[in-house]
């Protein structure tokens, strides 16, 4: 399929001001205020006159807050006809809590509107343009969403019944998150996303996955998730393999401090989807648990993503005391865990401590903050907190303070180079005599992955 996408760049089209998501600045009727020129004047300003020319009253341009497309108007072929079709995210101001968009199609230099629709907020959350049925034209899928409200988004879904691209709205569905993912290896993307309801005596969420059977989008699969979750921070995928199929990882957000993931996927014998690691006696997930805000990643880079679940490892005994967790980094095997690495991280630092290197018998970490840095001090002896036991110090400290009173110093190891810091590392006497030096405290000290 042929296609162009122009997002980023059709930014220009709009005033500087409405950059981000939408604001209260109205869209004014004349075509030379609202581009900027050379940047795409000529090309789209049959686009713009055309949409200015469809609305009746004042309006502010929104555009989506994530994913591939961020620009209040998208231009793409969505029909693979080779001519353009333009989609345009927009509120009235007279109508402030919900949000529009308008689909305009260009032929022969003239940009006609197709259709509009009313939308289910008034804010965009993220526009997807993907082909779910496979006849050549692409859905719209929109989640909807009002601003400060956490989780109170709906996924709709938009189709063209033919060429003429006359959509209309097939699907509409609460969601908390949403993504289309190919879950069966079809070559077409299904929608995953996760719903909540409220019952008498309990909150319920459950993860439901639509995709096309025969000629209509329809639910082919769910399973319930811990319903604890006040909000979800990542969606990953890990990618099917000859032994396993597709997973997604959602990290789930369970209080200020408590985090877990979901994991699943589809059951190709079953025809079900999963997600192995919920608990239907319990009512919840709690073989992922952590005390973090700490996110799953591949965190050896070997293609299989690692889910961070902890413990504690030592309790505070101390003023510059804090209780430390060892998270062990851990692949699911279907629901076995299979045990990857074992760390401490320093999830405000954004480094960790490979214990499979350093060995995780009789250590204790102290944390020091003072001035404009911070560190982690670590011992050799779990119970003692003398200096003579430090095996190394890690260090955060300002970029500037890097360059002007530590760069010179060879006793300083750099770690990683941050937007406004430096992690470094300083190697105590213990620790040199422990066979520690600048080559192993690099595949000690690490970069926490995202």
């Amino acid at each position: 399929m042929k296609k162009r996408i122009i997002a980023v760049a059709a930014a220009v089209l709009l005033i500087a001001a409405v950059l981000s998501s939408c604001n209260a600045v109205p869209l004014i009727a004349t075509v030379d205020s609202l581009l900027t020129p050379p940047l795409y004047y000529s090309e789209y300003e049959g686009l713009v006159s055309a949409f200015n020319s469809s609305v009746e009253s004042s309006v502010v341009l929104c555009n989506p807050t994530e994913g591939d497309h961020l620009s209040a108007i998208t231009v793409s072929d969505v029909d693979s006809d080779e001519a353009e079709e333009g989609i345009v995210f927009f509120r009235d101001t007279l109508e402030e809590n919900t949000a529009h968009f308008s689909l305009f199609k260009n032929t022969d230099d003239t940009w006609k509107k197709m259709c509009d629709f009313k939308g289910y907020g008034n804010e965009v959350r993220s526009l997807t343009l993907t082909d779910l049925d496979g006849d050549g034209i692409e859905e719209l899928i929109v989640i909807w969403s009002y601003s400060g409200i956490d989780g109170g988004n709906v996924v709709a879904v938009y189709k063209a019944a033919d060429k003429s691209l006359a959509y209309e709205e097939i699907l509409f569905e609460s969601c908390e998150i949403a993504r289309p993912v190919d879950f069966n290896g079809n070559g077409r993307e299904e929608i995953f996303f996760i719903t909540s309801s409220k019952g008498e005596n309990a909150v319920t969420k459950t993860a439901k996955l639509f995709g096309y059977s025969g000629d209509s989008l329809t639910e082919i699969g769910s399973t319930p998730v811990d319903p604890s979750a006040i909000s979800y921070a990542s969606f990953k995928t890990e990618k099917a393999v000859e032994q396993a199929p597709l997973k997604v990882y959602v990290d789930a957000v369970k209080s200020n401090n408590m985090m877990i993931t979901e994991v699943f996927y589809w059951d190709e014998e079953s025809g079900e989807l999963q997600d192995p690691l919920y608990d239907a006696q319990v009512g919840a997930n709690t073989a992922t648990l952590r005390f973090e805000q700490l996110q799953c990643a591949d965190v050896n880079n070997d293609g299989q993503i690692e889910i961070p679940v902890q413990s504690v490892y030592s309790e505070p005994r101390g003023e510059d005391d804090v209780t430390m967790y060892l998270t062990e980094w851990t692949y699911f095997d279907y629901d076995k865990p299979v045990f990857s690495e074992s760390t401490f991280v320093n999830v405000d630092d954004g480094y960790l401590v490979n214990l499979g290197i350093l060995g995780k018998e009789k250590l204790y970490i102290r944390k020091h903050t003072g001035g404009d840095w911070a560190s982690w001090s670590v011992y050799t002896d779990s119970k003692s907190s003398v200096s003579g036991n430090v095996l190394f110090t890690i260090i955060k400290v300002p970029k500037e303070r890097w360059q002007n009173d530590m760069v010179g110093s060879s006793s300083y190891i750099t770690i990683l180079k941050q937007l406004d810091s430096v992690v470094c590392v300083n190697i105590n006497e213990k620790g040199k005599a422990a066979g520690l030096d600048e080559a192993k405290i690099k595949k000690i000290v690490t970069r926490l992955p995202s």
